[in-house]
């Protein structure tokens, strides 16, 4: 059995593993999460039994390349058919270009083309469909769920939007756009999804730029998002991986998880303590 990598006072981290079955079942009282992120309508993930099974599957977003319906449906056909968890929530990312009807980039498609797609996109995300496999989809939005015991309740937030870099979905521009878009986060947050990193948190490139959003990362150091027990997010793929942050006052801890795929290849696992 593996160690956990990092420790916290009511957390545990799991990211170096061989197989799922290597890492040791949960304790009691607590909730274990499993975060993936920038999957790319790739689903070979579970392949060799690398996909461990918790309370809650976490995906942060960027589930299609470019977010074609045939793409798209790869992915949630593939999650919806996935086992072992008590939720499994979901938001979208800038290339799941076609769940954003307000994306400028979708311009170049004539109307019929364009209304075609989008209709087509939010049959398949629709949420009465979504939760006959499991899924909740988040789009700035809110819920609530609880872990397998039923003794403890999660307050979760899912946002698809990060900082605009080049083409693709649910981007913004300026530091107005940016102060609205994260200012949805309910203080009461617990588990908060989103696609872009804070700055300065797991969002260096590989080109050493800091590529995280400057006012996420002000709301969740400034005590108003206190709650925050965990934060999932993805976007920059070289950054992969965790790390424990502590408040100013030194009274409590928000994990942070840059969950992107493409490198690591397997999910970050972390079970909290209720």
């Amino acid at each position: 059995m593996v160690q956990p990598d990092i420790c916290g006072q009511n957390a545990r981290v799991y990211l170096e593993y061989d197989r799922a079955a290597d890492i040791p079942a949960k304790e009691d009282g607590w909730t274990r999460f499993v975060c993936l992120s920038d999957t790319h309508s790739t689903t070979h993930w579970d392949d060799g039994g690398r996909m461990p099974r918790g309370d809650v599957l976490l995906h942060a977003g960027d589930l299609s390349s470019y977010g074609t319906v045939q793409r798209l449906k790869k992915t949630i056909d593939w999650l919806g058919s996935l086992e072992g968890y008590g939720a499994k929530i979901i938001i979208a990312g800038n290339h799941d270009l076609w769940l954003d009807k307000n994306s400028e980039e979708l311009i170049v498609f004539d109307e019929v083309e364009r209304t075609m797609m989008l209709n087509a996109c939010q049959k398949l995300m629709a949420k009465p469909r979504l939760k006959q496999v499991g899924l909740t989809y988040l789009e700035f939005e809110e819920t609530t769920i609880r872990d397998t015991s039923r003794l403890k309740e999660w307050k979760i937030f899912g946002s698809p939007a990060s900082p605009r870099h080049s083409s693709g979905a649910f981007q913004y521009g300026t530091k107005e756009e940016a102060k609205e878009i994260n200012s949805r986060i309910p203080t009461h947050t617990e588990i908060l999804l989103t696609h872009t990193p804070p700055y300065r948190t797991l969002d260096k490139t590989r080109k050493g730029k800091y590529a995280g959003c400057k006012n996420l990362e002000k709301r969740l150091t400034s005590g108003e998002l206190q709650h925050c027990r965990l934060h999932v997010f993805g976007h920059i793929h070289e950054a992969a991986g965790a790390v424990i942050v502590k408040a100013v006052d030194g009274r409590s801890e928000r994990v942070a998880v840059n969950a992107a795929m493409m490198h690591r290849g397997k999910p970050v696992v972390v079970d909290l303590e209720n």
